[in-house]
Parts: structure tokens; C-alpha cells; sequence
């Protein structure tokens, strides 16, 4: 039985067939998250292919990466505690966070794709 990839450059048409060998690929790079607070994981990381003729940047939902996370997804706390330096919402910020939070475990998955790309 065949099973479709994990992911094809919609510019260049680059076939990533697993999650691994999207992490693994050096011309990948994450750049940017964008939260969306209704369903965490209906956010979405946003890498950029970093091959020659393409620089396409990859939008995709953080559910295809919960695998990466060991921590459990916690439920909303409703508002924001004051002390919270509002990473979520920075587009480009890809730093962890202080705060045990309901994104935490979504910035944990950030650390790991950014770890799996200084290998």
C-alpha cells in the first residue's frame, strides 16, 4: 500500500517522503510559527527551501509534528499571565519559553527541528 508523502514543494516539487527526511534535509529551515489559540494544533510552522530556483516557504500544520513532543498539551488557562513574554504571538520567534504554558509543548517541537538541523 502506497502512502503519500509527507510534504511536496509546491514550487519546485521536492518529494519529502517522511517526516525524517524533512528534518534532515539542510536545505529546509524553519522560519516563523503562527498560533492559532482555537486549535494548537491547527497552527502552523513555516519553513523555507532553501534550494537553488525554489525559496519557497512551506506552510504546515504543527499537528503533523506532535510526534516530536514528549510533553502533554495542556488546556488553555483563558488569559495570558502578565509575566508572559507573548512568544506565540511573534511570528518569527522560534525561542522557548519560560512559562509552562498551553503552546509550551509546541516550542519544545521548535527546539527539536532546530536541534535536528545543527546535526
Amino acid at each position: 500500500m502506497k502512502t503519500d508523502p509527507f510534504k511536496i514543494c509546491p514550487n519546485c516539487k521536492t518529494v519529502w517522503q517522511t517526516l525524517e527526511v524533512f528534518l534532515s534535509d539542510p536545505q529546509l529551515e524553519l522560519t516563523g510559527y503562527q498560533v492559532n489559540f482555537a486549535d494548537l494544533k491547527g497552527g502552523l510552522f513555516y519553513f523555507t527551501h532553501d534550494h537553488d530556483l525554489c525559496g519557497t516557504t512551506l506552510a504546515i500544520e504543527v499537528k503533523a509534528f506532535v510526534p516530536l513532543s514528549t510533553r502533554p498539551i495542556l488546556a488553555s488557562r483563558g488569559e495570558q499571565p502578565e509575566c508572559c513574554p507573548e512568544l506565540c504571538v511573534r511570528a518569527g520567534s522560534l525561542d522557548s519559553c519560560p512559562l509552562e504554558c498551553e503552546c509550551l509543548w509546541v516550542r519544545e517541537i521548535m527546539q527539536t527541528i532546530q536541534e535536528s538541523k545543527k546535526r
